[in-house]
């Protein structure tokens, strides 16, 4: 049986390749563009690097351009959970199948999110600003925060990422509302509202993301 051939950026193809090798060959973007053909590729985190939607790097472009340039590729992978730059729009419109990571990275973002939360709310920024000053401030009278238990966050986009992260501040103890497409009933113990709401339902956040 022949193998399907996986286009991989250099350090991809170094790093998979032997998990791969049972299952596909690994074509590395400099066989690439030395006129190896591929049917699939996979754009790992490293070969958009530091480049946008709006700002293409030139590492990045060469990646792009390998895929533009192959008449039989199939498929495309995608290490995002969105695929809205131009480069998969144009491949989809030749017939490519464009897929995404959707959900993969949706922990690590909501602990992100989590993070900033506590961080504000416990007035860290204030006290690491103290700290550097060299100056006792402690948090009482005016300065006390307020309680997390009981606030409203408002959650949009209920995704994956929006669901962990209304899942772990519900777990703190706040009333979470999502905004997503369609009104609904309760997600859990999420009210849902649709994103037509959204302007109605601000003034009740104490916290939105």
């Amino acid at each position: 049986m022949t193998l399907p051939r996986l286009l991989l950026s250099d350090m991809a193809c170094v790093r998979l390749s032997p998990r791969l090798a049972t299952h596909a060959q690994a074509i590395s973007l400099a066989e690439a563009h030395q006129g190896a053909a591929f049917d699939a590729a996979f754009v790992s985190r490293d070969v958009t690097g530091l480049s946008t939607k709006h700002e293409v790097l030139p590492a990045t472009a060469r990646f792009y351009d390998a895929l533009r340039g192959q008449p039989g590729l199939r498929w495309v992978h995608v290490h995002s959970a969105g695929a809205d730059r131009p480069v998969y729009q144009a491949l989809r419109a030749r017939g490519v199948q464009v897929t995404t990571s959707s959900g993969t990275n949706a922990a690590v973002v909501a602990q992100t999110a989590l993070a900033g939360v506590l961080a504000l709310a416990r007035r860290f920024p204030e006290l690491i600003a103290a700290q550097h000053e060299r100056r006792w401030a402690p948090l009482i009278g005016s300065s006390l925060p307020r309680d997390l238990a009981g606030q409203t966050a408002v959650v949009v986009g209920w995704g994956a990422i929006g669901r962990q992260i209304g899942a772990w501040l519900g777990m703190l103890g706040l009333r979470v509302v999502a905004v997503r497409r369609e009104r609904g009933p309760a997600d859990g113990s999420a009210e849902c509202v649709a994103y037509e709401d959204l302007p109605e339902t601000l003034p009740r956040a104490d916290w939105l993301g």
